[in-house]
């Protein structure tokens, strides 16, 4: 299980996260939506390790990945688009 406890991330001292929460059960699926610039993609980076967390945590089977480093973690984002080379399957392109 997957959950985002009350995660703030500030980016160029802009708020961005303000105490943002998220729970995923084991083979549930989840789809994050909202307008552009409403934090989708630094919740993801935040999940990923790749932004700083200003608050909050972040857990995986109830262990706080945290203090992880980014590298360790075990998680991976795959973007639509731009670095995806179409003649490839999606499998293709990840690996």
């Amino acid at each position: 299980m997957l959950v985002v406890d009350a995660v703030a991330v500030s980016l160029g001292g802009h708020p961005v996260l303000r105490g943002t929460s998220l729970s995923v059960s084991d083979g549930e699926v989840v789809a994050v939506l909202g307008p552009s610039g409403s934090g989708k993609t630094t919740l993801l980076r935040a999940v990923a390790g790749l932004v700083e967390l200003k608050a909050g945590d972040i857990l995986w089977d109830g262990r706080s990945v945290r203090a992880i480093p980014t590298h360790r973690r075990g998680f991976g984002l795959m973007f639509q688009g731009y670095a995806l080379f179409p003649h490839m399957s999606v499998a293709d392109n990840v690996a």
